[in-house]
């Protein structure tokens, strides 16, 4: 079966045409093995090359459709490649239809280089023409001319005459079918998980110690991390979906840890400045130590998008990474639209008591009553998209704006309305309907450390939900106004069920805290259900491994997760230092980035622990950096010696909260103080810490604590590691629902 991908919605001008050639061609297709794009981005320093429709298919190879709705009486004459009009389209009195498909075709192949295996990929071109039929260009002597273009006509869109016109036309360059693995290769090349930028620091790659015995050597991490870092990562349709869609209005993305949220936002926003680069854009996001990562993984995707033509650099402020609330030295988001109204911007200095969220909240609260008293529009970016939204409601009816979350309403009315463009050529405009946005926004509500409000549609926008997202699922052409993503591939499953088995307290001895509530939304985040969620019912979740897809579990001998209770903490640490040692001098791995220690707890016994771990880690001899700080070796740093976007330095562990960890990740992740969730273990909050901690891991993970042995939460975790991925319990309904309030 073939996959088709609309990038961006069908209904612009002189549209009409075109999605009758995409519809024809995905049902010629449609018993394929074919991989199918309206408007794939490829992108110079010069020009956006997008092939109207890219098709790749084994035996075809690479296939470029080149579509022109013009009528026959349009055009003046033909000479060569070269076609004179008589009406000018899109202001042209002239156009090039197959060399622009020919250019498209070598941009593309261009993009291939230095993957051997596509070394010879067939490829061909033609330009397709849906107002005219066969007889009206012989009857107008186009077809007697020499240099004939490859033409399929408007009376040839039938999937057979559909696949004769590709197999009749020449080859741009030739090769033979494509093998499965050669075809599997070329899904990639075309699709984000073959391209992803790299990690930054790889484990040590000196030789294991020699052994005397006979038996094959222990592999040690390091050796199994570059296996997993190996291995060939498969086209994921979905994750195109969201990456390479431009929706003309908002757009709910959920997804839970690990399943590529930072990394498809950035890969979309670099896709819509590299297609519309006059689009003022803002990727948006809460935690400060993200900065780094969000503006590497944008980078890179202007780079491969436009074959290294364009970068963050040339973007020129046309799309801008902000913090949602920014500093002095650094714009952010919600200062940038103080200043677009002329306000002065609050800081956390002049706030009212509160979490983080709650001061921003109540700025973005003011800010938008600025606006309205001062009769002031907000308006300045084409699309806007948030990262970690989770993070950015809050359920207190005072941070709300008329009933709506008030940094998601600033959002909405910073952006400029989308217009329909102008038909041409009789073609039909998007339909009428409320005045659309692209405000796009991704969470997982698991993640939320400061509010137990979830940023669905409803929740966001009040009654006035509906206005803001319009009728139906998709926009015109299939883009979805909402994604749920289900594939994990960042935490190993084993760990990301416990994780999920203990923020929701789902084998807790008194019921589950919260949690999704029918098998419907189970599945959606890539589950297996059985039994129903009944009160007093037997419910067994399992989560298959296509949807947790890493090798780890496979190569590793040891557990992925263990959990350890000591007496004191001083023999927590001792036993966290002697773990961390062998990692570094047997298992073969670096300190930063392939180690982190999370502490958890509230905010002042949280940085107590943290505390308490860096004195035991220098004592220990090992080099330790504090997220926010400039330098290593030293537990806190103030202004201007600090670095707010600090979460890693070369040659030290990271020690961090659970608040400035998130969106980080590692190879092994040891994650101290447990009691401290035992101590309240019905608390809601810090049972999200446990999630997020555990699910920052990418390889192991490590819980332990200090004189919680007997606690009804180290039973809990016990039995969650002896489940071994099945999670029996019986339902109860919990404390916090989680499942999706609209439909998808």
């Amino acid at each position: 079966m073939s996959d088709f991908i609309v990038t961006e919605p069908f209904g612009l001008a002189g549209e009409t045409g075109e999605a009758r050639v995409f519809d024809a061609v995905k049902q010629a297709f449609s018993r394929r093995n074919a991989l199918g794009f309206w408007r794939y981005p490829i992108v110079t320093r010069s020009s956006v090359k997008e092939p109207d429709i890219l098709i790749a298919d084994p035996e075809y190879g690479v296939v470029i459709l080149e579509v022109k709705s013009l009528p026959i009486n349009h055009l003046e004459g033909i000479y060569g490649y070269r076609w004179n009009l008589r009406v000018p389209y899109f202001g042209r009195h002239y156009m090039n239809p197959f060399e622009q498909a020919r250019q498209q075709v070598q941009a593309l192949l261009d993009r291939m280089d230095g993957r051997p295996e596509l070394g010879r990929v067939p490829a061909r071109a033609l330009v397709a023409l849906p107002l005219i039929a066969r007889q009206e260009w012989e009857a107008a002597g186009f077809d007697q001319l020499l240099n004939e273009t490859p033409l399929l006509f408007a009376d040839e869109l039938t999937p057979g005459q559909i696949l004769r016109a590709i197999e009749r036309t020449p080859r741009i360059r030739y090769g033979e079918p494509l093998d499965d693995a050669q075809w599997q290769a070329l899904r990639r090349a075309l699709g984000t998980g073959d391209n992803l930028p790299s990690r930054g620091a790889a484990p040590v790659t000196s030789p294991a110690p020699a052994t005397m015995t006979a038996s094959p050597p222990r592999l040690r991490r390091a050796d199994l991390i570059e296996r997993v870092r190996a291995a060939v990562r498969e086209f994921d349709l979905q994750q195109e979906q969201i990456a390479k869609t431009i929706p003309p209005g908002p757009q709910r993305i959920r997804g839970i840890a690990g399943s590529g949220k930072t990394v498809l936002l950035a890969q979309k926003a670099a896709n819509m400045h590299l297609k519309h680069p006059d689009w003022d854009i803002a990727l948006v996001f809460f935690c400060r130590s993200l900065y780094d990562q969000i503006r590497t993984q944008v980078d890179h995707w202007l780079r491969h998008g436009s074959g290294g033509d364009h970068s963050l650099e040339t973007a020129r402020g046309r799309l801008r990474i902000l913090h949602a609330w920014g500093s002095k030295d650094q714009p952010g988001f919600y200062r940038t639209l103080a200043e677009q109204v002329g306000v002065p911007p609050l800081n956390v200095g002049n706030t009212p008591d509160g979490s983080p969220t709650h001061k921003l909240l109540y700025a973005c609260k003011a800010l938008l009553g600025d606006a309205q008293q001062l009769g002031r529009s907000l308006q300045m970016f084409d699309a806007v998209l948030i990262d970690e939204g989770q993070d950015l409601v809050h359920e207190s009816e005072a941070l709300r704006f008329e009933e709506k979350q008030a940094f998601y309403w600033l959002a909405y009315q910073s952006l400029k309305p989308v217009h329909a463009e102008t038909p041409l050529f009789g073609a039909t405009p998007l339909e009428d309907g409320p005045e659309l946005r692209r405000l796009i926004w991704a969470y997982d509500e698991a993640q939320s450390l400061d509010t137990l409000a979830i940023p669905s549609t409803r929740a966001l926008f009040g009654t006035r939900w509906t206005e803001v997202f319009g009728a139906g699922a998709s926009y015109p052409g299939g883009i979805q106004k909402s994604q749920v993503m289900h594939r994990c591939y960042r935490t190993p499953g084993p760990i990301l069920v416990a994780a999920h088995a203990l923020g929701m307290g789902l084998l807790r001895e008194q019921g589950m805290l919260a949690g999704l509530t029918n098998a419907q939304d189970w599945r959606a985040i890539g589950y297996e259900v059985d039994g129903y969620f009944r009160s007093g019912s037997e419910v067994v979740l399992y989560r298959p491994r296509e949807n947790s897809p890493g090798l780890l579990e496979d190569l590793s001998a040891e557990p992925l997760i263990t959990f350890d209770t000591y007496p004191a903490r001083q023999a927590e640490l001792e036993a966290l230092c002697n773990r961390i040692a062998q990692d570094l001098q047997t298992e073969g791995l670096e300190a930063s980035r392939n180690l982190l220690v999370v502490v958890l707890g509230e905010h002042r016994e949280a940085r107590m622990l943290q505390a308490e771990v860096f004195a035991a880690l220098r004592r220990a001899g090992h080099s330790v950096y504090i997220p926010g700080n400039r330098d290593t070796n030293i537990l806190h740093q103030k202004w201007p010696q600090n670095d707010p976007n600090g979460f890693w330095r070369p040659g030290a562990i990271t020690v961090s909260p659970v608040m400035q960890a998130k969106g980080n990740e590692a190879d092994v992740v040891y994650v101290v103080g447990v009691d401290h969730v035992a101590k309240a273990e019905d608390d809601l909050r810090l049972r999200n810490q446990l999630f997020v901690a555990l699910s920052r891991s990418r390889g192991w993970a490590v819980l332990s604590g200090a004189g919680c042995s007997d606690s009804s939460l180290s039973r809990e975790i016990r039995r969650v590691l002896e489940a071994r991925g099945y999670l029996k319990f019986l339902y109860r309904p919990p404390r916090r629902q989680l499942d999706t309030l609209e439909a998808d």
